[in-house]
């Protein structure tokens, strides 16, 4: 990378040790900031409003001609970033000038010689024929002369090669990009919007194939995606404030598991009030589905996150980064976790007060409001769900649940016994430090009189049959009984839920309406509310 110094209003002179992704909304003044930067540095700058039609012929003009059409374009981009740039043709026109260039003046050096000389492998055209080729295998790249054209790979060998103004966004913005990227004159590359027209995971492969084009520059990226930023691990986060104030983030915060969390997921958008991390797969299991429906506006993102440590790790890797403007928050299921430890969650995260997502498809309100729309009493419901999930937490399963809960608070024991002081050099020592505090911790006597504990609690939650029993008893089991007592499948039943509380349910409908609203109000004793 080029060792340069670039002066960035705001923030002061920086050394390009890394790459620069200046990160912030829409309206926080980036192009301004960008054209600045463009203005008191020696940038090549590539603007966000850029044209990608190549003409069906390139000009054929002297190479000075050629040159002095680019730079123009760029110098009027410094004062007008709103006008769309027109070099696209020139650029090309000068790629394909210098490569035919390059050939002739090798041949002649033969020729001259009188003897074979190695062919030319590294035109500036040849590079970016190479970065098309690893972007789309497919397609081949034929711009060797001034009537460029492209050529499926992938179809009958008699199809005729079609022109560049045929191909896809993508395409020509990769087209456009890397020659732009391969002619840049200055120590500086400044690419405002370097996403645009590309789909989330071509435009990070497209840009880690330029940085290695040229890594005789520095590259400074203004962008309003928290994803492509992401993307440029080890770069320096600017993050611009509509203040005229640049400040430095450490995106690095984020553990690299959360980051690649946020990098497959769709354009964490700036203009959401909330961002919502829940425990999940992304198009997977019940949770995806239920918090897609639940958050119905527009301006709550949900992003399925993992386990409950990548949840927690998200949102205090966000919050600490303050990259977004948007409010942060969790949720992680209650499990078996004792209640110590669900207390001492990172703040921004919420616990579920019941033991797991399905456990809401089983709140009395909500059965009651399904009975109703199915024509059942609701009462008579409640009761026959009651009396099996009793007989069904017997023996054996009542046994398993209670040693579950137990083996949870062994755990917390265990992990409070073991502290970083009591290792130490000497090895023995160390193991003595370990037996002294399991010793102390007593865990055989703990253990009868937590098995006593969690029996009473479990007994008492059956009794009761309320949100205290939806908070101990696994919530997937208590899923399964109910919907056998409605007489449907398990995905029957929640299917039937997330239709009522979806917002585009049929108008018409006007008893699936009813019970979406009868859910809603049930549901929202749990959970964040559904607007913003």
């Amino acid at each position: 990378m080029s060792q340069v110094k670039i002066s960035i209003p705001g923030f002061g002179e920086y050394g390009a040790e890394t790459n620069i992704v200046v990160l912030g909304p829409n309206g926080s003044g980036k192009t301004q900031l960008a054209q600045q930067i463009a203005r008191n540095n020696q940038v090549s700058a590539i603007s966000a409003q850029r044209r990608t039609w190549v003409d069906e012929n390139l000009p054929v003009q002297e190479e000075h001609q050629l040159l002095s059409h680019v730079r123009n374009s760029q110098n009027n981009w410094q004062q007008n970033s709103w006008q769309p740039t027109e070099e696209i043709n020139y650029v090309l026109s000068t790629m394909i000038q210098d490569h035919t260039n390059l050939l002739t003046k090798n041949n002649e050096d033969a020729i001259s010689l009188g003897k074979p000389i190695e062919p030319l492998t590294n035109t500036k055209l040849m590079k970016l024929q190479g970065v098309w080729n690893r972007l789309f295998p497919t397609r081949k790249l034929e711009i060797g002369g001034f009537f460029p054209k492209v050529k499926r790979l992938d179809g009958s060998t008699d199809e005729a090669p079609y022109s560049l103004r045929y191909m896809s966004d993508g395409e020509r913005t990769v087209l456009y990009m890397s020659a732009r990227v391969m002619t840049a004159e200055h120590p500086i590359i400044l690419v405002d919007e370097p996403e645009l027209h590309m789909h989330s995971r071509l435009a990070v492969e497209f840009w880690d194939e330029a940085e290695k084009l040229r890594p005789d520059c520095a590259f400074i990226y203004v962008t309003h995606d928290l994803n492509f930023t992401l993307s440029r691990r080890g770069a320096t986060v600017l993050v611009a404030r509509p203040n005229a104030a640049t400040e430095a983030v450490s995106v690095d915060d984020l553990p690299a598991t959360v980051a690649a969390e946020v990098l497959g997921a769709a354009t964490l958008p700036f203009y959401a009030k909330r961002i919502f991390f829940f425990e999940g797969e992304q198009g997977k299991g019940l949770a995806s589905q239920f918090f897609e429906i639940w958050f119905n506006d527009n301006q709550t993102f949900t992003m399925p996150c993992g386990d409950r440590d990548s949840v927690c790790a998200a949102v205090s890797g966000l919050k600490r980064v303050g990259v977004a403007a948007a409010e942060i928050i969790g949720l992680i299921d209650r499990d078996f976790y004792s209640d110590a430890v669900n207390q001492s969650v990172t703040n921004g995260v919420t616990v579920l007060p019941l033991h797991e997502i399905e456990s809401l498809f089983c709140d009395q309100h909500v059965v009651h409001a399904v009975a109703e729309h199915l024509g059942k009493k609701p009462h008579d419901v409640w009761t026959e769900f009651l009396s099996r999930v009793r007989k069904e937490f017997r023996g054996k399963t009542f046994s398993h649940l209670v040693a579950r809960r137990v083996r949870s608070r062994i755990g917390d024991l265990l992990d409070g016994a073991y502290n970083n002081a009591d290792v130490v050099d000497d090895l023995e020592l160390t193991a003595k430090n370990h037996s002294t505090n399991l010793n102390k911790v007593d865990l055989p006597g703990k253990t009868l009189s937590m098995f006593d504990e969690e029996a009473r609690r479990v007994i008492k939650a059956l009794s009761e049959g309320a949100s205290d029993m939806l908070a101990i008893l696994p919530g997937k089991h208590l899923l399964s009984i109910l919907a056998n007592v409605f007489g449907f499948k398990t995905s029957d039943f929640t299917d039937l839920v997330l239709r009522s509380l979806e917002e585009q349910a049929d108008k018409e409908n006007q008893a699936l309406l009813t019970l979406g609203t009868k859910v809603e109000a049930a549901l929202n004793t749990y959970l964040p509310p559904r607007r913003s």
